[in-house]
């Protein structure tokens, strides 16, 4: 009964969170319905087009679901946990190629950490961990000297790699964390920012589209009732900074991707130790 009552909080925490990420799925999908639904409302052309230009409509048609394809498909993804790793037991060489290349290059501009961190507390920790291995492994990749403290969770008493994260939220450690997405209800990590990445660039562009669209209907010279004109401009304001919004996201997380970089790196550089040191 103990062991029961000690784990219910963080049951009932994984439920709470569950239920959130679906209802924020759930509004999302809402608002897609809501503003690509509301062009065939107010714009009266459209019927026509649909007719006479069946591709153009066709075409949207297909970006519309794309993108809630790849709404749900990202949302579904896993960002790359370090305990299913450590479950499938795959190799450190494959899956942290760049975390290797970022720390040999952070150790090669300062020289080596200087740290009181010895080898044999390191192979204490080693004997510590359940994957001994997986700690050896873990090891390799951090400049010589760097102490055990700085990459050991506190939360999951898993030995981290570099530019890993423990996410509150999903309460694991997540590799190459980049933030947690509240809108997806999932972290973006090393296996999904890719995902992410397109799933930003669909909603983009059908953004884009959905604007014109709404500028057409406003620019209309059709007798149409004054509440169609007043709703059609507060969605196009709202569409508006919502695109402003992606633009900006989009050309960031690109940056990023080209840089070899991760939106938690750039935010918090001076409070992460392996990218102090390389900086100093």
């Amino acid at each position: 009964m103990a062991s029961y009552s000690a784990a219910e909080p963080g049951i009932r925490l994984t439920d709470r969170a569950r239920r959130s990420s679906v209802g924020l799925r759930f509004m999302v999908l809402l608002m897609h319905v809501l503003f690509v639904g509301a062009v065939f409302v107010l714009d009266p052309s459209l019927g026509w087009r649909i007719h006479e230009e069946p591709w153009y409509i066709g075409v949207y048609g297909v970006l519309v679901l794309l993108t809630l394809v790849q709404y749900l498909y990202t949302a579904g993804s896993s960002p790359g946990y370090v305990i299913d790793v450590m479950r499938a037991g795959s190799t450190m060489h494959a899956t942290f190629v760049n975390t290797a290349t970022l720390s040999k290059q952070s150790n090669s501009r300062n020289g080596n950490i200087s740290s009181p961190t010895s080898r044999a507390q390191l192979q204490k920790l080693t004997t510590m961990t359940p994957t001994s291995s997986w700690a050896q492994i873990v090891m390799d990749l951090y400049p010589p000297g760097s102490s055990s403290r700085d990459w050991t969770c506190t939360y999951c008493r898993v030995v981290q790699p570099p530019r890993t994260r423990h996410c509150h939220d999903c309460d694991k450690c997540v590799l190459q964390f980049d933030h947690h997405c509240i809108w997806l209800g999932t972290c973006i990590g090393k296996k999904n920012h890719c995902r992410f990445w397109w799933y930003i660039f669909e909603e983009t562009i059908l953004c884009i589209w959905t604007v014109a669209l709404y500028i057409e209907s406003l620019c209309l010279d059709l007798d149409k009732a004054w509440w169609k004109d007043f709703v059609g401009v507060i969605l196009l304001a709202v569409l508006i900074f919502i695109l402003i919004f992606l633009l900006l996201l989009l050309g960031f997380h690109t940056y990023i991707a080209l840089t070899n970089q991760t939106t938690y790196e750039v935010a918090r550089r001076k409070r992460i130790f392996y990218l102090r040191y390389g900086s100093t």
